[in-house]
Parts: structure tokens; C-alpha cells; sequence
């Protein structure tokens, strides 16, 4: 396990953006794997890719990452489909970052796959209806929230593969990231 990485995650709507905003905030080296998604997503390889498998999320040449969703968050063999192509991939300019940073690294992911077993993880966690209400705030449909909620792993999975943050309260959020980082740098 990679002792200078973390792994910021969670379900939708959990606060995982606002927790890596605060550790930019204090200082230390962020990494959001969605926007190492999205570069990829729009190279030449995955046009190529996405025209073969998701013909429809391409629009005059352009990748739609909302079509992309709406197919992928509809149908769990489409998602596999797009996470067999990309993951590897991102993992690749993870690995990259990763050799380039001396100091921690927090790297917002929102799909771990099986990212937990190879770094430190830290789950940002809140009840569904308080997710459901940010996205909903956010101007995300309901039924797009419900169908990516739907696509995520479990409530058990979850709390299961790290240390656990509750996201209820930002200004308590902070002081629980705080401590978290005090006590990783003096284990």
C-alpha cells in the first residue's frame, strides 16, 4: 500500500469535491480522477472506442459526457464496458502523479473499482436523502440521481473499505479532515 497516497471517496453527492477542496485548501497535493477521466475521454483513442461502443455520445465530433452517463447509468453492462476501457488507463496517469509528488497525495475517486486495495481510503459518507438533496440542489434530475445511485456500490460496501467520514455538517467536516490528516502524518 502506497503510504503517500489517499484516496477520497464516496457515493454521489457524498461531499468528496468539498473534502478535496479543503486539503487543497491546507496545502497538500490533490489529484480529481473524474477530470483525468474526462482528458481521456476526449482523446483520439477513446473517440474511436466511444464510436464503436457508444456511438450516440459522440455530437458533431464532440464526446457528451451527458449522453455517456445516461447510457452508462441505465444499464450496469454498458458502465463495465466504459470502466474495462478507461480504468486502466487512468490508473496509468495515476501511477504517473503519483511518482511526480514527494509529499501526500489525496486523490478524489468516485468509482474505486479496486483502488481501495492498493491505497489508503477515506470515505466521505452521508445519508441518501441529504445526497439526494445536494444533487437535486445542483440541478441534477431526479431520476438521473436515482439511476446513479442505483449503478453504486452498497451502503455496507461502503463503510467497508476505509476510515469513514460522516459529511453532515461542513464546518465539523473540516475539523474531522483535519484530524484525520494529524493523525496519518503521526502514525
Amino acid at each position: 500500500m502506497d503510504k503517500k497516497v489517499i484516496l477520497i471517496t464516496g457515493p454521489i453527492g457524498s461531499g468528496k469535491s468539498e473534502v478535496l477542496s479543503i486539503i487543497n485548501r491546507l496545502g497538500y497535493n490533490t489529484v480529481d480522477l473524474d477530470a483525468v477521466s474526462g482528458e481521456i475521454l476526449l482523446s483520439e483513442e477513446s473517440k474511436n472506442f466511444l464510436s464503436k461502443n457508444f456511438p450516440s455520445s459522440l455530437v458533431n465530433g464532440s464526446v457528451s459526457k451527458e449522453n455517456i452517463a445516461e447510457i452508462v447509468f441505465d444499464d450496469k453492462s454498458k458502465l463495465e464496458i466504459l470502466e474495462n476501457f478507461i480504468h486502466p488507463k487512468v490508473l496509468i496517469k495515476l501511477k504517473d502523479i503519483i511518482k511526480k509528488n514527494d509529499d501526500i497525495t489525496f486523490v478524489e475517486v468516485s468509482a474505486p473499482k479496486n483502488l481501495h486495495k492498493e491505497f489508503r481510503t477515506l470515505v466521505i459518507w452521508a445519508s441518501e436523502d441529504e445526497r439526494v438533496k445536494r444533487l437535486i440542489d445542483r440541478g441534477m434530475e431526479i431520476n438521473d440521481i436515482k439511476n446513479r445511485i442505483k449503478s453504486q456500490p452498497t451502503d455496507e460496501w461502503w463503510h467497508s473499505i476505509g476510515s469513514l467520514i460522516i459529511n453532515s455538517n461542513i464546518d465539523q467536516l473540516e475539523i474531522d479532515i483535519k484530524n484525520y490528516i494529524d493523525g496519518f502524518i503521526n502514525e
